[in-house]
């Protein structure tokens, strides 16, 4: 996700920003198995500090102040269902910094965590294995913290572009690029991936180079479902790949990917072979709508239905039930941001500009969710569940909603 060694250029933190929604569905599938969910759900004390006034404006406020829902500008985490992470941007005279925020009553309220990370600058998503253990990543590398954000290590560097950090519990997967030419939009961008075995302060190449590669201006999603077995997805300007590998990355087989002309992707990763792909595809001169495709696989992604697409979108990659126009019912309204499922049946999409669309009948009807209305505002919106019952969705720069029953969702903090 970060480019180690690089300053961003222009409009490269809106992409970052859309690769951060992209890459809380790798967290969601890591969490669905059993041995995840008992560590995620372990019970640790933790006192939160005694909460102090928003900083000044122009200043950069101290440990335990208190933040605004409308500030955190990643996806929150919740390693129990009290406890909850999130990046909180703040801008000063000096630019804009980002620090970890924590929540200890499920995301109703949100202080600063502790220290500031390793560099200055380029935080864009977290991942946390427990309440104490966890990952900030972005344009600046890899930060590591055991005390839930009260100090900061480096990680260690890849030798590359950062692109996505997936822990189950201490074992540690990461997705990189190494482009051959210069930063433009047709660069081409082997996908690399490391393991860690020490929580990412050092890394060892899987024994083989994925077969994806991905332009300068595209990223690459990591969906991990045990520990030795994991798909990758490239996409962005110039097209995509889809790859798997069932040995820790010494070996990998491509698949077809249906969504490889698409700008837009994001990929969930069931048990029993189960996988759900969404497709966004180029936005309205206005960027009120965009393209949108929903397919899922029964088969390890070897093959591909069509579940609901909004029509007027690029083609599709050859799918089990071929057809063109609109399929199942699908707003074209809002522009794609993230994918979180929780069973064959059930899923949830992000849609800035809309909110968050739920499908209960395996992805051929979405509606938007109770207690969430319309939305026309452009800013992006993810969704994450940490079981069956409990989900949360942000809207950055509005506020979080959170569901306990996955059906009914209620603004906890925001405006």
């Amino acid at each position: 996700m970060g480019r180690f060694g690089r300053a961003r250029g222009p409009g490269e933190g809106r992409r970052f920003r859309e690769a951060a929604l992209l890459t809380a569905v790798a967290f969601v599938v890591a969490a669905g198995s059993a041995s995840v969910v008992a560590e995620l759900r372990s019970h640790q004390s933790v006192q939160l500090s005694r909460a102090l006034p928003p900083g000044e404006p122009g200043e950069i406020p101290g440990a335990g102040a208190y933040v605004p829902a409308y500030d955190l500008s990643s996806d929150p985490v919740f390693p129990t269902l009290s406890v909850g992470y999130a990046i909180e941007s703040h801008t000063t005279s000096a630019g804009t910094s980002e620090h970890l925020a924590r929540s200890l009553d499920g995301g109703r309220r949100w202080y600063l965590a502790g220290a500031s990370f390793p560099f200055a600058g380029g935080y864009s998503q977290v991942q946390f294995f427990s309440v104490e253990d966890g990952y900030a990543f972005g344009p600046a590398g890899l930060a590591v913290t055991e005390n839930g954000g009260k100090s900061w290590q480096p990680g260690g560097d890849l030798g590359g572009t950062l692109e996505r950090v997936v822990p189950i519990g201490r074992d540690v997967w990461a997705t990189y690029a190494v482009c051959h030419g210069p930063p433009e939009a047709t660069t081409p961008c082997q996908v690399h991936l490391a393991i860690s075995t020490n929580e990412g302060l050092s890394w060892k190449t899987a024994g083989r180079t994925s077969p994806l590669t991905e332009a300068m201006g595209g990223g690459d999603i990591l969906a991990r479902y045990s520990l030795d077995e994991a798909f990758a997805v490239s996409y962005g300007p110039t097209g995509g790949g889809l790859a798997v590998t069932y040995d820790s990355g010494r070996r990998w087989t491509s698949l077809p990917d249906p969504c490889a002309a698409w700008q837009r992707v994001d990929l969930a990763v069931l048990n029993h072979g189960q996988a759900w792909m969404i497709c966004g595809g180029q936005p309205t001169l206005s960027g009120a709508a965009s393209p949108k495709a929903v397919l899922r696989s029964f088969d390890y992604g070897r093959r591909w239905t069509l579940e609901a697409s909004t029509g007027f979108g690029p083609a599709l990659a050859p799918v089990t039930n071929p057809a063109t126009g609109v399929v199942g019912r699908l707003p074209f309204e809002g522009q794609l941001s993230q994918l979180a499922t929780i069973s064959p049946v059930r899923a949830w999409i992000g849609v800035s500009g809309l909110g968050v669309l739920v499908s209960t009948d395996s992805g051929r009807a979405w509606s938007l969710v109770e207690g969430m209305g319309p939305d026309g505002r452009q800013s992006g919106v993810g969704v994450t569940f940490d079981d069956a019952r409990h989900g949360w969705a942000i809207e950055f720069n509005e506020g979080v909603w959170r569901t306990t029953d996955a059906v009914h969702w209620s603004l906890i903090d925001g405006r």
